[in-house]
């Protein structure tokens, strides 16, 4: 049962750290870089993708350390959006970019459109960015193919990653990417962890998960199989029978947000199944404001796990 994961994993892991021999296939802009009042240094560049034929927002968070020791590699924290909020969200969380300098890896963001879910769809869909010229015109919305297959390949090329110690996280739509990336491949990410994620369960026919994926997948009535495909607790379920190990696992969600319910399951889930997951509830809502604040214990629970996944690597 774990050989083919096991085999796909080996597949996914050479092309990551082949990029040297790939260099031709990684296209981007122009690099426009800041440095921050902290320290660190932001790099924003288009990168196009194949895939999808069009060229996606980058932004690339580097460490006050990263400079300081050209020798080294670092850990990377790839992040993901939510649904409609800006690319680099991430970047501008004044919490998470000072914190870089006692926990110095790198992280990433990409633009993921307004509500793609970070998923592969079947169909061209109308984005509807406001940025765009034509918004609604429908574009090929290949995200998933893009991170594993384009993304992370091409950060690895341009920088000096650690390939040992990678984290994944998200909020709100971005959590629901994080999950659903670790869950179908669990053995390349140290941990995981989402702040006010927006979790797939369509057993009980959940219609707000209908409508998030409505425009990505078309009607579930028409394509039952796709929403299955998505679900998490499906996912979740098959890993358990494999018996395969998923990674440490980070939850944080706002005491008034509107997703506290979803929440709440994917909690009492993990607990009845032995999962290792950490779940935080504090006062907050939905909002800028709770995911800025709650940005510090992101940075602290990976770099935990980056530093645990580093000192094995070390060890005789």
């Amino acid at each position: 049962m774990k050989f083919p994961i096991l085999l796909f994993s080996t597949l996914i892991l050479n092309t990551i750290l082949l990029g040297e021999t790939m260099k031709s296939d990684f296209k981007r802009s122009e690099i426009v870089s800041e440095t921050t009042p902290y320290g660190s240094r932001i790099d924003r560049f288009t990168l196009y993708s194949p895939s999808m034929e069009r060229d996606i927002k980058v932004a690339v968070v580097l460490p006050p350390a990263y400079t300081e020791n050209p020798e080294e590699r670092f850990p990377v924290l790839y992040t993901l959006h939510g649904h409609a909020a800006p690319y680099d969200t991430w970047a501008s969380m004044p919490i998470l970019l000072k914190q870089l300098n006692k926990t110095p890896f790198v992280y990433t963001c990409f633009d993921g459109d307004n509500g793609s879910f970070y998923i592969d769809s079947h169909q061209r869909v109308p984005t509807a960015r406001k940025n765009q010229v034509n918004p609604l015109d429908p574009r090929a919305s290949l995200f998933q193919t893009f991170f594993f297959d384009e993304f992370m390949p091409a950060i690895d090329h341009w920088y000096r990653i650690n390939s040992k110690a990678r984290g994944i996280t998200g909020f709100s739509m971005g959590g629901n990417g994080a999950l659903t990336y670790t869950l179908d491949h669990p053995e390349l990410f140290t941990a995981s962890s989402g702040l006010s994620t927006a979790f797939f369960d369509f057993s009980l026919n959940d219609s707000k998960g209908k409508q998030r994926l409505l425009k990505v997948l078309g009607p579930m009535e028409d394509h039952p199989e796709k929403y299955q495909a998505v679900d998490h607790y499906v996912k979740l379920e098959k890993q358990l029978e494999a018996g395969v190990t998923l990674p440490p696992m980070y939850q944080h969600i706002g005491t008034e947000d509107f997703l506290l319910e979803e929440n709440h399951k994917f909690r009492d889930f993990a607990n009845e199944h032995g999962l290792n997951l950490i779940y935080k509830e504090s006062p907050g809502n939905h909002n800028w404001k709770f995911w800025n604040a709650a940005s510090l214990g992101i940075a602290e629970f990976h770099w935990k796990y980056f530093q645990q996944a580093l000192s094995e690597t070390q060890t005789p």
